[in-house]
């Protein structure tokens, strides 16, 4: 709440200077129907999804909730200073969330298949989710800012001498872990091992990657393996730290961790969200 006061305070007062802020305002309003629509009463007492401004809800359908129901689980539409537009939501198939959700302002979300996503992922400012079959992130998966995922061509084709038409769906199936750097294009039957990072921008996935090894690194148009044994660090805590150290010491090209009794997963997992 405090955030939300803040906000509020800033849009007030900023423009007297001549500066801007990002307009986070959440919209009770379609908060509220969203959460009836697709819960019930039970939905507007737990408020378990948030809308926010410039935000378009075209359909709600199934949404199945496979954790505990909490405050603010699924965050939809909150501007960011990368948003360009507005957000839009029509979800004609189900959505299954097994953990906190943030899909971020001007994406897209165009369902009538089947969304699974297994908590702490984020779908980030201008992604675009076209989904008529099947997509799937694993636990602590992101995409990148204005990422584009669709499982289907959305059209059909014809082979002219076996006059044969094959299907034009796969589903898309996302491992745990993974980072997908921003402007990635995700087609359909992808597949990505856990702990999966895709480096660099406007990469181009486009088959089953479950064979490469752990930690692997990927990138260019189509993607292909660049480097393996390399792990992103999600732990907002641990990330303050290293800045500290390298704006501490300017020279230093690396930093060594000590890990003592923790483990890795420990060390790079987000703790909150």
């Amino acid at each position: 709440m405090k955030k939300y006061i803040k906000s509020i305070i800033k849009r007030t007062i900023y423009p007297i200077f001549g500066l801007s802020v990002a307009n986070r305002e959440l919209n009770i309003y379609k908060s509220i129907v969203f959460n009836f629509i697709a819960f019930g009463f039970k939905g507007v007492l737990k408020m378990p999804v948030y809308i926010f401004c410039h935000t378009n809800i075209y359909e709600v359908g199934k949404i199945n909730i496979h954790c505990n129901m909490t405050r603010g689980l699924i965050r939809i539409g909150e501007l960011d200073y990368k948003s360009q537009g507005v957000t839009r939501f029509k979800n004609a198939g189900t959505i299954n969330i097994y953990g906190p959700v943030e899909i971020g302002g001007a994406s897209i979300i165009d369902n009538s298949g089947n969304i699974t996503l297994r908590g702490y992922n984020r779908i980030p400012d201008g992604c675009q989710l076209f989904i008529r079959e099947g997509f799937e992130m694993g636990e602590q998966s992101r995409l990148g800012f204005h990422s584009f995922a669709m499982d289907s061509d959305d059209h059909f084709t014809i082979d002219v001498e076996t006059l044969t038409i094959h299907r034009n769906t796969k589903p898309i199936v996302i491992g745990k872990y993974n980072w997908i750097a921003n402007s990635s294009f995700i087609k359909k039957g992808v597949k990505t091992p856990d702990y999966l990072i895709v480096s660099s921008a406007n990469a181009l996935l486009t088959k089953d990657y479950t064979s490469l090894p752990p930690y692997s690194v990927i990138g260019g148009c189509p993607a292909k393996l660049l480097k393996s044994g390399i792990r992103r660090v999600y732990n907002e805590k641990e990330e303050k730290d290293i800045k500290k150290f390298f704006s501490n010491n300017p020279s230093e090209m690396s930093f060594k961790i000590e890990l003592g009794e923790r483990m890795l997963d420990e060390y790079c997992s987000m703790t909150h969200f």
